[in-house]
């Protein structure tokens, strides 16, 4: 792995979608709501680290088990599953491609799909990546040609096919993307450019193809490096966007409201929020009442009520709370009982109990969690059934 993009890793964020059912146990108390606390059968946890691509069964106490290992790309830092848990996409930075692979619902062994990996540019370059909603679209960023690759997805092999004119141009070394909840509008955050924009493209239904919204690139008037992270809240109407640069300028969340017609981005009136160093990874609960931030720099995870109405955020009690080495992602899963975080500095994972209510925040007995992994941050984490 090259020096350059060690550190680019190491100061963006890894690409992760995490969809988890479960609840971790034991003597730290957490607050885990509803009798039942338990993940369901089909659980599995993928993760993304040098050279491999490792698949984890969850048990009933949230502790990961692998069952399998298999050789993925050497760099990667995006990692995405379809809803419903039939596909998973991987990027691969050194060969500018997508791996893609089919999930057994029953064992959740991997198998490639024919045709991986899927070339998306001139390699080296795949960075974070997107699907919109219905699964009918993946996008790549590519970071090296300042582009993101659009791809339709066959719905019944997971096959990708280039979306006609793709790649579409995008900013300075764009890193990650995100799609609205309605599939109208894909984002994308540009790492370098000199004022950390955001671009915005409106999502062709028919054939994903990408149109510059009115008014892109917005900018976040970060220092340089700037946007990492994405997520949606509040409904659907606030973009937030972490920032991965060490300038004191840096240590803040950007929170944009939507136009929910145009997909233009405008400012919240108190934006930005302050941080700490490096919010790479970003994510919102199901509901999105509440926001949380991996700090690669400070090795913790801040916790955020959000305003539904203006998009403010408020710190949750006790916020940040500790993780381990680098923390790079954070996702929380589906029923918003917990909040997982990827340590790459460190080799494992943070595990917090969520309470979904109050947005309490406790880290669940046995937590971080070993992988056994160099470097892990690219996750998916599923349900089968």
């Amino acid at each position: 792995m090259s020096r350059h993009f060690r550190q680019i890793v190491m100061s963006v964020l890894w690409g992760a979608m995490l969809l988890w059912i479960g609840c971790g146990g034991g003597s730290t108390p957490h607050p885990c709501q509803g009798a039942t606390c338990v993940p369901s059968a089909g659980t599995f946890m993928y993760l993304t680290a040098l050279d491999d691509i490792t698949g984890f069964r969850i048990d009933t106490s949230g502790t990961p088990n692998s069952f399998q290992s298999q050789s993925g790309p050497n760099q990667s830092i995006g990692m995405v599953a379809d809803r419903s848990a039939r596909f998973l996409y991987v990027s691969d930075f050194q060969d500018s491609a997508v791996q893609a692979f089919s999930i057994n619902r029953s064992s959740g062994v991997l198998t490639p799909i024919a045709g991986s990996p899927f070339a998306a540019g001139s390699p080296p370059g795949s960075g974070g990546l997107a699907l919109d909603p219905s699964t009918k679209f993946l996008y790549v960023t590519l970071l090296n040609s300042a582009e993101v690759a659009g791809f339709s997805i066959d719905a019944t092999t997971g096959t990708l096919t280039p979306i006609p004119g793709s790649p579409f141009p995008a900013g300075n070394t764009p890193v990650q993307a995100i799609v609205d909840s309605a599939g109208k509008f894909l984002y994308v955050s540009n790492l370098n450019d000199s004022q950390g924009t955001i671009s915005a493209y409106t999502i062709d239904a028919a054939s994903g193809a990408l149109t510059p919204v009115p008014g892109s690139p917005f900018a976040t008037q970060a220092n340089f490096p700037g946007p990492a992270g994405l997520a949606i809240a509040g409904g659907g109407k606030f973009l937030y966007v972490g920032m991965a640069g060490t300038a004191n300028a840096n240590h803040v969340i950007s929170c944009f409201s939507i136009d929910r017609a145009s997909g233009a981005l405008t400012q919240a009136a108190n934006s930005p929020f302050a941080s700490g160093q490096a919010s790479l990874g970003l994510a919102t609960d199901p509901t999105g009442k509440f926001l949380f931030a991996a700090k690669g720099q400070d090795d913790t995870l801040s916790g955020y009520s959000v305003d539904p109405n203006s998009g403010d955020l408020t710190p949750l009690a006790g916020s940040p709370f500790g993780t381990h080495s680098a923390p790079v992602a954070v996702a929380v899963e589906p029923t918003g009982r917990f909040v997982y975080v990827a340590n790459s500095g460190s080799g494992d994972v943070s595990v917090f109990g969520l309470n979904t209510t109050t947005g309490a925040v406790a880290q669940v007995s046995g937590s971080p969690f070993s992988t056994g992994q160099q470097e892990p941050g690219g996750l998916a984490i599923v349900n089968t059934q």
